[in-house]
């Protein structure tokens, strides 16, 4: 049976209509899929589509028509389908999008509007195997349809929109934590020693995607990393690497990973040892469960991100760990995984507060190069309260 019932996201629609008057914009036109989610509750597929949220509240969608049954099923948006390619012709998306983007603006009445549009180039996660990017191509189409029109930014409204989620969104945000602790669910069966990394990574990756939590919901998939003994000293780096390291008895065994459900994302960690933990791994164990408490203490509303991880950062001074504290605290996560550029920064230069609705990481770690890495990294959202942790697994 499907699982799946849209509710429209009525308190985001309010919000982006208080943006849009707050920022004297008549419309905002964007393709990057995390807006195209935030806008219109979609999630695209190859990157082709584009929406178009008016002050007014007109939220219209213009997408390949073989992604219309999907998005019906997860957005309230008028949906306007188009033919990317055809037998017809040798043609580009940004060409099909033309002539159902020129009929929209006109029925619109954009001709004259303010329009905010997406000029900075950030990380966007993946959406398919391969996807579309196009945001310069997108500008350029619509100063040509509509060459009366004023252009202006809108990146600084949506990064602050995806960074305070709405009671939905945040439940998104839980339920695509709750699907990923299904591979986490079965290191158990599979560290063992000899093992390769990448057999581990694929087994917990496996039993992911064969999770029955992953039915809730249209589209679930992602990415999950081991990184063992030496390697997980290496894995303070931006990006996660499996590779073909058997692993040893006493090894710090480093399972990260980043998962999506419906376009929300997270960012997990987990470290185990193979075997019994030494003195030296206790005393890292402790350390970084100290600042996590610390962290979680120091998060609540009106805080600044930096004092959270002031505050973690001193437990791990304290231990004698601080050298080996070697990123920050944490990031935003939900419309983005892997992005340390995320709201809210949890940095120590950071100048950013924290309010309710936002989600981020928590990722207290200690790194010693030649002999190993342990992270513990949660997903956290702020409530009035204060953290609510959404991996207690």
């Amino acid at each position: 049976m499907h699982l799946t019932i849209y509710v429209i996201d009525a308190e985001r629609k309010d919000r982006v209509i208080k943006v849009l008057a707050e920022s004297h914009l008549d419309a905002m036109i964007c393709n990057a899929a995390s807006a195209v989610l935030l806008l219109s509750g979609y999630w695209p597929v190859m990157g082709a589509s584009v929406v178009t949220f008016t002050k007014e509240g007109e939220v219209e969608v213009v997408l390949p028509e073989d992604e219309v049954e999907l998005a019906g099923r997860t957005s309230g948006a008028s949906l306007i389908p188009y033919q990317p390619s055809t037998l017809a012709a040798l043609t580009t998306p940004i060409d099909s999008l033309a002539e159902p983007l020129r009929l929209l603006t006109a029925r619109l009445g954009l001709s004259n509007a303010t329009i905010g549009l997406q000029f900075d180039e950030g990380m966007q996660p993946a959406t398919y195997a391969s996807s579309l990017h196009f945001r310069s191509s997108l500008t350029n189409l619509l100063r040509q349809l509509l060459p009366k029109a004023n252009y202006r930014s809108c990146d600084k409204a949506l990064e602050q929109m995806e960074a305070c989620k709405t009671p939905k969104e945040l439940n998104a945000v839980q339920r695509a934590s709750e699907i990923a602790a299904a591979g986490f669910e079965h290191v158990d069966d599979v560290l063992q020693v000899g093992r390769r990394e990448a057999e581990i990574a694929a087994a917990l990756q496996a039993a992911f995607q064969a999770s029955t939590k992953a039915q809730a919901v249209e589209r679930s998939y992602g990415f999950f990393f081991c990184m063992s003994g030496p390697n997980s000293a290496r894995a303070s780096a931006a990006y996660a690497r499996t590779r073909q390291r058997p692993i040893a008895a006493g090894d710090l065994v480093m399972i990260h990973a980043n998962t999506c459900a419906d376009g929300y994302w997270t960012d997990i960690t987990r470290t185990y040892t193979a075997g019994t933990p030494s003195d030296r791994q206790k005393k890292m164990h402790s350390a970084i469960f100290e600042a996590r408490k610390k962290a979680l203490q120091a998060i609540r509303p009106g805080a600044a991100a930096c004092d959270v991880d002031r505050a973690a950062r001193a437990v791990m001074n304290s231990h004698g760990f601080g050298d080996a504290f070697k990123h920050s605290t944490g990031h935003g996560v939900g419309f983005a995984a892997a992005n340390a550029n995320a709201l809210p920064r949890i940095h120590p230069q950071s100048p950013d507060v924290l309010e309710v609705g936002m989600t981020f990481n928590v990722e207290p770690a200690a790194y010693f190069d030649g002999y190993g890495g342990m992270r513990h990294c949660d997903v956290v959202a702020l409530t009035s309260e204060g953290a609510s942790v959404f991996t207690k697994f």
